[in-house]
């Protein structure tokens, strides 16, 4: 299966329906969201490769805690930072990962999806898209906030979220109005970043065979790495 493919299409088309379904305010507001966000530059302060990730303690859709460095324990973590289950570009991308769940558990290494979204709303979004990946709750945006990719949502944007329906305040239990930018890190065992994709668009993403590709080159590294002590 041609997962890159697979995504690029199903962006695509989510992308074309929902601007075929939008008046021509709600059409501009998509627009100037998109070009506000590259124009603010708010992805600059996000942790690049080379840095240190910050640790992190989060609840499942469980309650379950699940530590940053206890994720890391046996391979790569791969933390991918999501909307909320009322994006269907955070959908699309969600399912493609879930295609290639096999191939990181495979690799040992372990993907986590982290959710801006409080209450029932990350374990509903499981079962609406039948996931099994591991999502973990944000509280307070605390994690978004570490790694540099969190944004206050202009007032323009939330009038036009408020006309689709969408209260933030409500599903995030805040009223703070805020997004995290879609992000995917790749952290290795030690915690360092070996792999960062921040687009400020937020209906791109990255590829989950990029995404392999690179936990994969981490892999062998560390193999690498481990034969070169044995010597």
């Amino acid at each position: 299966m041609n997962i890159e493919f697979n995504l690029t299409k199903a962006l695509n088309q989510v992308r074309s329906k929902l601007l075929a379904g939008f008046s021509d305010t709600d059409r501009e507001a998509y627009k100037h969201l998109v070009d506000w966000l590259r124009k603010t530059d708010v992805a600059s302060g996000a942790l690049q490769v080379g840095d240190t990730a910050p640790d992190f303690l989060l609840p499942d859709v469980h309650g379950r805690l699940h530590s940053s460095e206890q994720l890391r324990g046996e391979g790569p973590l791969v933390v991918s930072f999501y909307r909320g289950g009322w994006c269907p570009f955070c959908n699309a991308e969600l399912r493609a990962l879930q295609a290639v769940k096999a191939e990181f558990d495979s690799l040992k290494a372990n993907l986590v999806v982290l959710s801006p979204e409080t209450g029932d709303l990350p374990r509903q979004l499981k079962r609406q898209l039948n996931l099994d990946l591991t999502v973990l709750a944000d509280v307070d945006h605390a994690v978004a906030i570490s790694y540099g990719v969190l944004f206050r949502i202009p007032d323009e944007t939330k009038a036009h979220y408020a006309r689709q329906g969408y209260d933030l305040g409500r599903r995030h239990g805040s009223t703070d109005w805020m997004l995290p930018i879609p992000a995917t890190f790749v952290v290795d065992q030690a915690g360092v970043v070996r792999g960062a994709f921040v687009e400020p668009d937020f209906t791109i993403r990255q590829e989950p065979s990029d995404i392999l590709n690179k936990v994969r080159q981490l892999a062998r590294s560390q193999v690498e790495d481990a034969s070169a002590f044995d010597e």
